[in-house]
């Protein structure tokens, strides 16, 4: 993702929206089926070709079987430059079909530049870490609208279970005043939001890895992810730190970092 000035970021929070958007967002070029994790080419256009490589980019950086499990779609659609980057979004309330979608003006593959490639490697990884902590096996779908503490953290797709990853994320990271204070400026309207997740961010900058993460614990989470995969293994000193270390507890993540930073080693020895 970008690494925008702060106060663009925030600014820019109602268009990065990156989970559970319920209204499209930019002009879409177009949309493709996808079906056990191959691409539906039925066409052979230039849209066709384009979706082709960066589908198959996908699928050389992330693991194989979530996207075959649950991705159904994929979106090709741009709202210009360095606004909305992508997003994984659920297409109905089981949480068992996903729609995987990227800016195509953002995430330029054929790009000389370097830092894009990196920006698409983080915006591709932090997207699948909303498919992994938000998938059917994770978040119970429900029809509340409020939040049952009993019943753990309310996320768009459903109450997080505790044994999960962001279940216990929120647990050990959003712990009492802190995501209450975030649940009040979370109510406010658009602007106002804006300017309090601002002042949230200035307050609490030790505890989250940049401004992007303030939008909310799955954002959070989301970031902390993709940190996790793309960085080396540092002793955690500050709060952030720990989350990013949060993840090494999981064999079978430590198991995904291990593959992704293969593959990504690869695919840049390639260039």
């Amino acid at each position: 993702m970008k690494n925008l000035p702060q106060f663009l970021i925030l600014l820019l929070l109602p268009l990065l929206q990156v989970h559970a958007q319920k209204k499209e967002i930019g002009k879409t070029l177009a949309v493709w089926e996808i079906n056990n994790g191959s691409i539906k080419l039925d066409k052979g256009t230039v849209e066709d070709n384009k979706a082709k490589v960066y589908w198959e980019y996908m699928k050389k950086v992330l693991p194989n079987e979530f996207l075959a499990q649950y991705v159904v779609a994929f979106r090709l659609y741009t709202d210009g430059k360095e606004e909305d980057l992508g997003g994984m979004n659920p297409l109905d309330e089981s949480n068992k079909n996903w729609q995987i979608e990227l800016d195509y003006i953002d995430n330029d593959l054929t790009s000389n530049d370097p830092s894009m490639l990196e920006d698409m490697d983080h915006t591709i990884i932090h997207e699948f870490g909303h498919l992994l902590s938000l998938n059917i096996q994770q978040v119970e779908p429900t029809e509340d609208k409020y939040q049952d503490d009993e019943r753990g953290y309310l996320t768009t797709e459903g109450y997080a279970k505790k044994d999960s990853y962001l279940g216990l994320y929120v647990a050990e990271f959003w712990k009492g005043d802190l995501l209450l204070e975030w649940d009040e400026i979370a109510m406010k309207g658009s602007r106002r939001r804006q300017k309090f997740l601002l002042g949230f961010y200035d307050n609490y900058q030790d505890q989250f890895i940049n401004d992007y993460a303030v939008e909310s614990p799955e954002e959070d989470f989301a970031e902390s992810w993709s940190y996790f995969i793309l960085n080396e293994k540092n002793e955690a000193t500050s709060i952030k730190d720990k989350k990013i270390n949060f993840f090494y507890q999981f064999p079978d993540l430590v198991a995904y970092r291990t593959e992704m930073r293969q593959h990504l080693k690869s695919l840049n020895m390639d260039d």
